[in-house]
């Protein structure tokens, strides 16, 4: 009877554990998002894809001298309140331009500049993959741009961590702040990325809260 026993518990505890274990198991492989790529906010040579999630820079033009033109996509939020954070990983980019700088990303309060970079004119806040400077696209060095951080790439996740209560903006690099990277004005922002014409980079909207 105290085999009987020792089964009988065993299989009961056994019951009791997997299906938490299971759970556990799904709860690593969600990913959730809570904005999207705006499809009718972007260069008309920036497809998306991914259900919206995923911009890529594809064959842009040249549409001024010198050498590069840019190009933006924007998200789909709008955010004037609290504080909001997106996650991004960069799935490909070919650093083949002569841009010191060609791919970005950050917020920005103006969803008009598609086919040039966000911050233009002071609208936006950014970060930039190559070399890890900031840019507000307005005053000079170091209060408009200026070095930041650490530069980022292919596989590396960037958060971005607006407050709007503070009129604070942060970037990360794969969790590691950076530092607060600028003071914003009040307004209504949105997730915003900018390339130069054929880096051939795709960046993913991986998470955000």
């Amino acid at each position: 009877m105290r085999y009987l026993f020792l089964i009988l518990f065993t299989v009961s505890l056994n019951a009791q554990i997997l299906p938490s274990q299971q759970a556990t198991h799904y709860k690593k492989n969600i990913i959730i998002t809570t904005d999207t790529w705006d499809s009718s906010e972007k260069a008309d040579c920036i497809t998306l894809s991914n259900s919206n999630l995923t911009a890529t820079e594809v064959n842009c033009p040249k549409l001024s001298p010198p050498t590069n033109s840019w190009f933006s996509v924007y998200g789909s939020t709008g955010v004037s309140s609290g504080t909001k954070e997106w996650e991004l990983t960069i799935g490909a980019w070919d650093n083949l331009s002569s841009n010191s700088f060609d791919v970005m990303v950050g917020v920005t309060n103006s969803r008009t500049n598609e086919n040039t970079y966000f911050p233009l004119s002071g609208k936006g806040y950014g970060y930039i993959l190559q070399n890890g400077w900031k840019h507000k696209g307005s005053g000079s060095y170091p209060t408009g741009y200026g070095p930041y951080g650490s530069s980022y790439g292919i596989g590396d996740v960037v958060k971005i961590s607006l407050n709007l209560s503070t009129l604070k903006i942060t970037f990360y690099k794969n969790g590691v702040s950076q530092g607060e990277a600028f003071t914003v004005n009040n307004g209504t922002y949105y997730l915003a990325a900018s390339y130069v014409n054929n880096t051939n980079a795709s960046i993913t909207i991986t998470g955000g809260t």
